[in-house]
């Protein structure tokens, strides 16, 4: 596995300042945000004011989508002949929130309707024959999807002959073929020309309501905004487009005059003044409402969701807090186990992570692979295996696409849904290591061999213009997330006046200070910095200005995503001899920190001589054959190469090195 660097890439870089100047006066904007809407590629006036307005008169007609008019038409006719209609979920947030309003809309409209969540411990993900027999005999005449069919060729069949009209609504990745339903609503039909393809299921779903409604979205979203904005947000789709409209009206309303069920959630959960924050939504209202799917039934929070009755809607909350509780436990129990798995030496070259494990609860393994990716920065599946048959979740990372991997290796796999960065599949046992080779050869053939996290900076900014004016202003970019992450500030040459650990050692918490002015930075979860860093050393920082109030008092503070010694990146030749001198005196096999290694190079020759120099001077040697190494966390094994007496090599000629200075 080489080296894993963070890359930092300025988008600040060729900005047109008189944009920056026209935005700024045009919108009443800082220019400071003005710079951030112009580095994101909004160079438009009027797309500039979509995106700060966040009108709703600007989403697109729900009609423009394919078979729209096709599933109203056939849904209007059920209601009018008081045919039952079933609504077939998922069991996550996605699918709760689009049953709840799909379910609530047609009870409006005097439909005779009721709900369909598969168990995910007995039933798997996704319409299943045993589920549509069971529909069967409820005496459904039409069944409508939310957030799951696009891949139920064989089901909707099935349906069919049994007298049973489908119609799909749907925002996962298509196969060649669609199922033969009524109609097929997706915008990710490669036939479907509708504006926006990356609606959530719940945004799918609110289109269709929409389009119920005679193309009118206002009342809608005054009904169901905040139940639309926790599944969109939820699902981690782009916040960008329709999605940013219908999280800011939703977070709004959250806020303002939530869902009955939703504010006994909220209640559940303790006091927050920023219930606004789509944060707050994903690490605090999501998996409450995702702990009845993956615990127990769904069908808890859609009732919770659906009720009217505060008593029930309390009773409720507590059972999803509590069984949210349950499953933090089970989580991290999953967790440990999976990391001392990855202890063993067979992982430490993978790029993608496939691990097993007999009495995994498999509606767990999803988040779990979600940490596992952040921790050891590779794409990750979980298996939980029982009586030979394996139930999957898997979360990528950049540069796999999950769903075409999992494409690659349909034969033997016994059924897959998903999307690029997340996927569920099916798979007997005793095809596991065949997927494990399949998908460890994708992962070699499109991932670069020197692998990198990159970093975007939205703004170079002064210390001196760090204050709480200028974070209340950045607010009007949100809400954020996927594809709209909050900006990334970068604050260049600061001196660390202070370091120090926080809560025993797993926070650290830096003082940093330039021409007279002082400013926190926390690092949560980043305590080793306070080993790689001292006092008095001249840092770059970026990371996430932020709002700490504690004891009634407001301070700004940065969120640290990244810091690095303010020295150059591309090495000089002076470099790769004290490098190369050092490393030689060390003897031809040398282990240790990374951080550590490059600090005592430093040391030693009397320069500055960050990781990532050191990284890089590493990786040009590779290249042109000076030594071979294995990274493993932070720590390094270098073994030199030995070469004959008087041979001479160009650092120059090497690839490499060419790619470091084009890049910095």
């Amino acid at each position: 596995m080489g080296i894993t660097t963070k890359r930092w890439f300025y988008l600040d870089e060729n900005t047109d300042e008189n944009i920056v100047y026209a935005y700024s006066k045009l919108f009443g904007i800082s220019p400071m945000v003005a710079r951030v809407l112009v580095n994101r590629g909004i160079t438009d006036a009027g797309d500039a004011k979509m995106f700060i307005d966040r009108d709703v008169a600007s989403l697109y007609s729900p009609f423009l989508i394919n078979d729209m008019d096709k599933a109203v038409e056939r849904i209007n006719k059920a209601i009018e002949k008081g045919e039952q209609i079933t609504i077939y979920g998922d069991y996550d947030v996605d699918g709760i929130t689009s049953t709840a309003i799909m379910v609530s809309f047609l009870k409006r409209r005097g439909a005779k309707v009721n709900a369909y969540i598969p168990d995910r411990q007995n039933e798997g993900y996704g319409v299943n024959i045993d589920a549509i027999e069971k529909i069967v005999q409820m005496g459904t005449a039409l069944i409508i999807t939310v957030d799951t069919g696009i891949t139920a060729g064989e089901e909707v069949l099935f349906a069919k002959e049994h007298g049973i009209d489908i119609i799909i609504t749907d925002h996962h990745e298509c196969k060649e073929i669609v199922p033969d339903a009524v109609a097929v609503i997706n915008p990710k039909r490669t036939d479907c020309q509708y504006p926006f393809k990356d609606l959530a299921g719940v945004g799918v779903a609110f289109k269709l309501i929409c389009a119920l409604n005679g193309g009118r979205a206002d009342d809608i979203l005054e009904e169901y905004s905040d139940i639309i904005a926790l599944g969109t947000i939820a699902d981690v789709v782009s916040l960008m487009g329709e999605n940013r409209i219908i999280a800011g009206v939703g977070l709004e309303k959250l806020r303002k005059n939530p869902n009955l069920g939703l504010k006994e959630v909220i209640r559940t959960i303790g006091s927050n003044p920023k219930w606004n924050s789509s944060a707050v939504v994903s690490y605090s209202i999501a998996p409450r409402i995702n702990a009845a799917g993956r615990m127990s039934s769904a069908m808890t929070a859609v009732n919770l969701l659906l009720t009217k009755d505060s008593v029930e809607a309390q009773e409720l909350a507590l059972e999803l807090d509590r069984e949210n509780r349950e499953r933090q436990n089970q989580e991290s129990v999953i967790f440990d186990e999976a990391v001392s798995m990855l202890k063993d030496e067979k992982y430490a070259d993978k790029k993608f992570l496939i691990l097993a494990k007999r009495g995994w609860h498999h509606g767990i393994i999803g988040v779990v692979a979600s940490r596992i990716c952040d921790k050891f920065q590779r794409s990750c599946i979980l298996i939980s295996i029982e009586d030979g048959k394996c139930k999957s979740s898997g979360r990528s990372m950049g540069g796999i696409n999950l769903f075409e991997g999992l494409s690659a290796c349909a034969d033997i796999l016994e059924n897959f849904g998903g999307h690029a960065y997340a996927a569920g599949f099916s798979i007997k046992e005793e095809n596991i290591p065949e997927l494990d080779r399949r998908l460890n050869e994708y992962a070699e053939a499109v991932l670069p061999s020197r692998v990198s996290r990159d970093l975007y900076i939205d703004v170079r900014v002064d210390i001196q213009d760090i204050n709480l004016t200028a974070v209340k202003e950045t607010e009007i970019l949100g809400p954020y997330g996927v594809g709209n992450k909050m900006p990334t500030v970068a604050l260049e040459k600061v001196r660390i006046a202070d370091i120090k650990t926080l809560s025993e050692g797993k926070h650290c918490r830096l003082l940093v200070e330039k021409d007279s002015k002082k400013l926190e930075v926390i690092a949560f979860g980043r305590s080793k910095i306070a080993k790689d860093f001292a006092v008095d050393d001249i840092v770059d920082i970026a990371g996430e200005m932020n709002i700490n109030i504690y004891n009634g008092q407001s301070r700004v503070q940065i969120i640290l995503e990244d810091i690095r010694l303010s020295d150059a990146l591309v090495p000089t030749r002076e470099d790769f001899v004290s490098v190369y001198k050092f490393l030689r005196a060390k003897g031809s096999v040398i282990e240790g920190d990374i951080m550590a290694l490059a600090r005592a190079v430093g040391k030693a020759t009397g320069t500055v001589m960050g990781q990532e120099k050191f990284e890089n001077i590493l990786l040009v040697f590779e290249d042109v054959n000076i030594l071979e190494y294995s990274v493993r966390g932070d720590n390094i094994k270098i073994s030199l190469v030995p070469t004959e007496k008087g041979t001479k090599i160009n650092i120059t000629d090497s690839a490499v090195y060419k790619e470091i200075c084009q890049e910095n």
